[in-house]
């Protein structure tokens, strides 16, 4: 087996198409096999048997969450006694561009649907071509969550982008109830919030029959994370923060907002945390549509190498790390990762 594709039939983006796996498998034919899965807890089981195949590239039908979850697991199935000390690592993934933004595939340079991608990839293992991959850097990321019952346990994965706490964090939970992460469902949650902000310091006497929903969404937006913030060693001052992000490569978000220019020095990872005033956010959103320098009071947009951050008060921590989240967290540490393989596949090959 060359090629080993998970697909998750329930996925919404998957959920009117009918025979995915079947669909996938005979494009694939002879070069791979398709497997379904259900979900995260599923996908440990078919990671196994892609290593005991020797399957040469990974394939995740899905984006950047379905990327996260498959590499994950692949770097803890790689640590289980079949496998550890065998000299394996992590093949070659591939994400097909299926998920709602898909920031990792369009960093690399992956261009088409999941199904012109594994024809191209086909085509090219056809032919004796070789496959392009590329390098990029992650995140090791370190934790402490909190179960139901009180008790604190220790994890570890890795990641690409963190919308760790403040607005970004906020603003995923407000693209979620908006439906799939489109660039004009992202445009829509900016709108709201620019609208609604107006609405928050105008006294209601003044503007009767505006509904309390209406002032109420951008002061969840802007609602700040009560945590302790260390920059490579240093505390950073304050403890409420409206703004916690940290990634290990520039990401474009639906084609509307662009972050994390930093994080494509190798080795480095690009940090945006502080506590500016809700105008000053608004104020910078040309800077975040044209991806450059965020400037603010009580501001910090600069590289660095580890950003450590732990829940005061009563709120735990909950980052969305490559579009998925991490909830009941005590604390929570990112710094440099390993570097991680991804088959650049261009599909628009296939009309030359």
């Amino acid at each position: 087996m060359r090629i080993g594709v998970i697909t998750n039939p329930n996925s919404r983006k998957n959920q009117n198409k009918a025979n995915r796996a079947e669909s996938l498998q005979s494009i694939l034919g002879e070069w791979g096999t398709v497997y379904e899965t259900s979900g995260p807890e599923a996908i440990k089981p078919i990671l196994r048997e892609f290593l005991r195949n020797r399957a040469d590239y990974w394939v995740s039908d899905g984006g950047d969450g379905a990327l996260h979850w498959m590499i994950r697991s692949g770097m803890e199935v790689l640590e289980e006694s079949e496998f550890a000390g065998k000299g394996l690592s992590l093949p070659p993934t591939l994400p097909t561009n299926s998920g709602s933004i898909d920031f990792v595939a369009h960093n690399v340079g992956i261009e088409g649907n999941a199904e012109s991608i594994l024809k191209t990839l086909r085509k090219d293992l056809d032919a004796g071509r070789d496959v392009t991959e590329s390098e990029v850097d992650s995140m090791l990321i370190k934790g402490v969550r909190v179960d139901g019952g009180g008790n604190e346990q220790a994890f570890q994965t890795i990641g690409f982008a963190v919308a760790a706490g403040g607005i970004g964090q906020r603003f995923f939970a407000k693209l979620d109830e908006e439906g799939e992460h489109t660039g004009a469902n992202i445009v829509r949650v900016i709108g709201k919030t620019v609208g609604s902000y107006p609405l928050t310091v105008i006294p209601g006497r003044l503007l009767p029959g505006v509904p309390q929903s209406a002032r109420q969404y951008s002061r969840d937006m802007f609602s700040a994370t009560h945590a302790r913030v260390t920059i490579d060693g240093e505390v950073f001052p304050g403890e409420y923060f409206t703004g916690i992000n940290i990634a290990s490569m520039s990401i474009n978000l639906g084609k509307v907002l662009r972050y994390f220019r930093l994080a494509d020095v190798p080795g480095q990872l690009h940090a945006m945390v502080g506590s500016p005033p809700p105008m000053q956010i608004i104020a910078n959103l040309p800077n975040m549509a044209l991806g450059r320098k965020l400037k603010a009071d009580q501001l910090v947009d600069a590289p660095c190498r580890e950003l450590t951050m732990e829940a005061l008060g009563d709120e735990l921590l909950a980052p969305v790390i490559d579009g998925e989240y991490y909830r009941s967290l005590r604390s929570v540490s990112f710094e440099v990762g390993p570097r991680v393989r991804i088959l650049k596949v261009k599909a628009r090959r296939l009309l030359n």
